[in-house]
């Protein structure tokens, strides 16, 4: 139980700083940054991230688990 855990950390780690990156490129892109800091939309995108992740958390255990289920 404990490797899992340490996959999905990591997954979820990886999966945020995405998102962070990616809202910072998409407001680059959109000419947003001239008028926000783009490490506010970072952080904005973060919190969508993690709202999503809270959301639909019973789901993401679900598919965590379910490759190790025929072990």
């Amino acid at each position: 139980m404990f490797f899992i855990g340490l996959i999905g950390f990591l997954f979820f780690g990886a999966v945020g700083y995405f998102a962070y990156t990616f809202g910072q490129c998409l407001c680059v892109f959109s000419r947003l940054d001239k008028v926000i800091n783009k490490k506010i939309v970072g952080v904005l995108s973060v919190f969508l991230y993690l709202y999503f992740v809270y959301m639909n958390q019973d789901a993401l255990v679900a598919a965590l688990i379910k490759p190790f289920d025929n072990i």
